[in-house]
């Protein structure tokens, strides 16, 4: 998907026919915590090019410190306007450099775009990029969404153009990895086809030189287009027929195939969800408090659908998108084009790549509108939980393995890291916490990020380290340490605030309010210089009502908030 027109999806029933046993211990690929580069700059020959736009003025390149801090580890160039006009071969260079300064591995595509380009063009960029550049991609995707932008219906139409691509990209360096068919949703019926071991359409096995045509079977998740309702968020990824069950379904497919075939280790076929978000446009009136991808919901919908993925062994997951579209309804991508705001997805993103390693934990809730789920390795144990509920806190005991959670708390959650420890505490009402364990089940960090304090601030996580002493809380940006205080709260029109630099000889720092939408009704510079005490005369023209006070150090990523309520007589 690109910020190009995008037709509207029919909704589908999808019936399960086949089910396979999952035993939710999978090994976590890295390949999981993957992002789209869109959009960049320029996309094929600006000065002839084939099917307008080509020039998208992007800033993508602005954006990879971002990414990389997000902790993404693979990044797919690749979607409509890729498919749509070709590369230049500066620009995939360009793009591969780019991924890789980074510490990221590109996943890149070549056009097809319903037999505009050939297999012999397709084998030319293999041929410049790895063997000419040396650059040694190990990924590449053949084509883009057929049963969407080239309006496909049939396995036959899909065979007929992934393995000639195949065998021809294949031809020239043995090596790589094919990943294919960029299936736009779920279509069962081009899945059966693709998938039914030496049948007519079958492009899971190999071609007359011993090649195998695809090595990953791919497919994209756009649930939604803009008009669900809260409900639907929370239930659907686990539905009956939906994403959960689609997982399943493939997977068992897949196996067969790779039996069928005598794919197995490096050999057997893996699973990719490339193209991912909560929907593919938004409402209109999207925003922090709505139901797409600029909500706070919308980034617990994005970290459900990883820890899905984890949980089926999907091996490559990519976000739909870095940084897309102008309005409210074209945003999806996980950092804001206009004001540079990281979104909810982009820390939900976040907390799930850093702290989500090794072995799936399956996890269970025994409240519907919580879930949860977590890892573990032999140095760690992580828990994820998310309260979608827009009302209700909750205290909470976390069991890490499946014996009954003790105790009264109302929430009760159980984490399979089979380990006999628990945990007690409270979540917020729209709210997301990470919980990391040492080996032995004993607490060593949290991750607290919610909608009313971080994301109406856009702040990342707030992080308590409980190695130290006592816990020291701090916002995940964080660099260095300083504390702040606020009085009279409630204020009656001023407000002080009081700084303890601590070691810190900075003098400059942001002084922003927001109100509980997110909107900034002060900005302001200050050094502190009156006995680390700055008093702020607040706007007449600011309601009555809580806010969030937000200071930050320098130039450093460092913030610390505090709630205040403005309350005139």
């Amino acid at each position: 998907m690109t910020n190009l027109k995008r037709v509207c999806r029919v909704g589908l029933t999808f019936i399960l026919l086949t089910l396979v046993k999952n035993s939710f211990s999978q090994t976590i690929s890295p390949g999981v915590f993957g992002q789209n580069a869109w959009m960049p700059d320029t996309i094929g020959n600006v000065n002839n090019c084939t099917d307008p736009p080509c020039i998208f003025n992007g800033k993508l390149y602005q954006q990879w410190g971002n990414i990389k801090r997000s902790g993404a580890t693979m990044i797919r160039y690749g979607g409509t306007a890729v498919d749509k006009n070709i590369p230049t071969n500066y620009q995939y260079v360009r793009m591969i450099d780019s991924i890789r300064a980074n510490g990221m591995e590109p996943i890149i595509q070549v056009p097809f775009y319903n037999h505009r380009y050939t297999a012999q063009q397709a084998a030319a960029i293999v041929q410049y990029i790895n063997i000419t550049k040396g650059k040694n991609i190990k990924y590449w995707v053949i084509g883009n969404e057929p049963n969407l932008g080239y309006s496909y219906t049939t396995a036959s139409q899909v065979a007929a153009y992934i393995k000639p691509f195949a065998s021809a990209m294949k031809a020239i360096d043995p090596t790589i990895k094919i990943i294919g068919p960029e299936l736009a949703w779920f279509d069962q019926n081009i899945i059966n086809g693709l998938t039914t071991p030496n049948g007519a359409d079958d492009i899971t096995g190999a071609d007359q030189n011993g090649r195998y045509y695809i090595d990953v079977f791919s497919l994209h998740t756009y649930p939604f287009n803009g008009s669900q309702t809260r409900t639907q968020v929370i239930s659907k990824l686990t539905a009956p027929g939906s994403f959960q069950d689609n997982l399943v379904y493939l997977n068992g497919r897949i196996a067969t195939c790779n039996t069928a075939h005598n794919r197995s280790g490096l050999n057997a076929i893996k699973t990719a969800v490339d193209e991912m978000n909560i929907d593919w446009q938004n409402s209109t009136s999207d925003d922090l408090y709505g139901l797409g991808a600029n909500s706070f919901i919308g980034g617990q919908f994005v970290a459900e659908l990883m820890g899905l993925g984890m949980k089926n062994s999907v091996s490559y997951m990519n976000v739909w998108s870095v940084v897309e579209g102008g309005g409210a309804n074209t945003n999806i991508g996980y950092i804001d084009p206009q004001t540079g705001n990281k979104k909810p997805s982009y820390y939900h993103f976040q907390m799930v790549a850093d702290n989500m390693k090794g072995t799936y934990a399956n996890g269970t809730s025994n409240v519907a509108n919580v879930k949860a789920y977590g890892s573990y390795n032999s140095q760690q144990i992580a828990v994820l939980i998310m309260n979608e509920d827009q009302g209700n806190n909750y205290n909470y005991t976390v069991r890490l393995n499946t014996a009954a959670a003790t105790g009264n708390n109302p929430l009760k959650i159980n984490i399979n890291a089979n380990v006999a420890a628990e945990y007690n505490g409270t979540i917020q009402n729209q709210s997301s916490i990470v919980l990391v364990f040492n080996a032995a089940g004993q607490i060593v960090k949290k991750y607290e990020y919610s909608l009313s304090t971080n994301a109406v601030a856009n702040i990342g996580p707030t992080v308590t380290d409980y190695t130290t002493t006592g816990g020291v809380s701090h916002n995940s940006q964080a660099h260095g340490v300083f504390e702040m205080n606020i009085y009279p709260n409630p204020s009656f029109g001023k407000l002080t605030i009081a700084l303890n630099r601590g070691d810190s000889q900075e003098k400059n720092f942001r002084v922003q309010i927001f109100n509980l939408i997110g909107q900034e009704v002060l900005d302001k510079k200050s050094d502190f210089n009156n006995n680390d005490r700055e008093e702020i005369e607040l706007s007449p023209a600011m309601a009555n009502g809580v806010y969030i006070l937000r200071i930050k150090e320098g130039e450093r990523d460092h913030y610390i908030t505090k709630k205040f309520i403005l309350a005139r007589p």
